[in-house]
């Protein structure tokens, strides 16, 4: 068995903006300390797998930008011409490693999620390789949830296996308030993180059975060998599709997964990283030329100009080189319809 780190980094992150824009999205920008949060993931990966067995998926436009960042030789940044959800970047991931190692075991990870206990991580990441390995069937590491959260999706635990590691009953989607409360008060449910480890000939199997169109396109692509228009003209033409729903879901009883608490978020927006980053009373969270009078709850960052505020309560504050944002904490899920707007207007300038 030989374990195989695969980063997802091809995401837009539409509800940073105006910081995330389509030539600098999420996974490459450095919202905690100075590292990107495709540099954190990839450091954090490290300590589990080789350097030179981590690949990465990306947008076309960005390997460039990718291998000067993570300094990796060009085998190892695969660029897509378009998104296809993670289904067909899986299995172009398992059939590009199978060519290099028959015994690949694929870990999948998104490059733009925070986790706070490194070593929980790595130690649960290390089981997970190892369980994959040995059944053939794919693990996937449950957040245990201290929060009935409805921005996330769900998986039910079923019967245990051994140590930490269940059978998963069933995959769910983002429930309703009440629904997420009875989920989170039966102690069977866990948060879906998107982590994956998979033995990548099982996989490709999986994938030859359920996903037919996508695994003989997406594995003649990475046979190699194609113009990269062509290549393009093929990938777009994959159903775009997830890999819980794609693949996993069609093999009730053969998946595993690992509760784990280890500090995860999946920053998900201004209001995410506010929670994370707050200190102190006030609950402010601030960076640049600020000044905030009599108020609380907020996060307000700024590029150049004094930003300043009176009675200014549960606001996010986002100051760029051309922009502006103003949003109660409470909407910050809505800031993806401003990027809709943008693109309707044909405001290029602003994504």
């Amino acid at each position: 068995m030989s374990a195989w780190a695969v980063i997802m980094a091809g995401g837009s992150g539409t509800r940073f903006w105006p910081e995330s824009r389509q030539n600098l999205p999420k996974q490459f920008l450095a919202l905690f300390g100075k590292k990107t949060l495709l540099e954190q993931t990839f450091d954090r990966l490290l300590k589990t797998v080789p350097r030179d067995r981590v690949v990465v998926f990306v947008a076309r436009d960005k390997v460039a930008l990718t291998r000067k960042l993570l300094k990796l030789p060009a085998n190892q940044v695969i660029g897509e011409p378009v998104g296809r959800n993670t289904a067909p970047c899986a299995v172009w991931a398992a059939s590009f490693l199978m060519r290099r190692d028959p015994s690949a075991v694929i870990g999948i990870f998104p490059a733009d999620h925070y986790i706070r206990d490194e070593k929980t991580f790595t130690r649960t990441v290390r089981a997970a390789f190892r369980a994959a390995g040995s059944t053939g069937m794919p693990v996937t590491l449950g957040i245990r949830p201290d929060a009935p959260h409805t921005g996330y999706g769900y998986l039910e635990m079923g019967e245990k296996r051994s140590g930490n590691i269940f059978y998963l009953k069933k995959f769910h989607e983002k429930p309703d308030a009440a629904r997420a409360r009875k989920y989170v008060a039966s102690g069977k449910f866990l948060w879906n993180a998107g982590i994956f480890v998979w033995r990548a000939d099982c996989l490709l199997e999986t994938a030859r059975v359920f996903l037919p169109e996508v695994f003989r396109t997406v594995t003649s692509i990475a046979s190699g060998g194609m113009s990269a228009a062509r290549i393009k003209s093929l990938f777009s033409g994959v159903p775009s599709i997830s890999i819980d729903y794609g693949l996993m879901e069609k093999i009730p009883g053969r998946i595993l997964t690992m509760p784990v608490s280890m500090g995860w978020n999946d920053v998900g927006g201004w209001a995410s990283l506010a929670k994370l980053l707050a200190q102190g009373r006030s609950g402010n969270v601030t960076a640049g030329k600020t000044l905030l009078v009599e108020s609380s709850g907020n996060f307000v960052k700024s590029r150049g100009k004094l930003i300043a505020a009176v009675g200014l309560k549960d606001h996010v504050v986002i100051e760029t080189e051309d922009a502006i944002l103003v949003c109660p904490m409470d909407e910050t899920e809505e800031i993806r319809k401003i990027v809709a707007e943008l693109q309707k207007n044909k405001m290029k300038q602003f994504l």
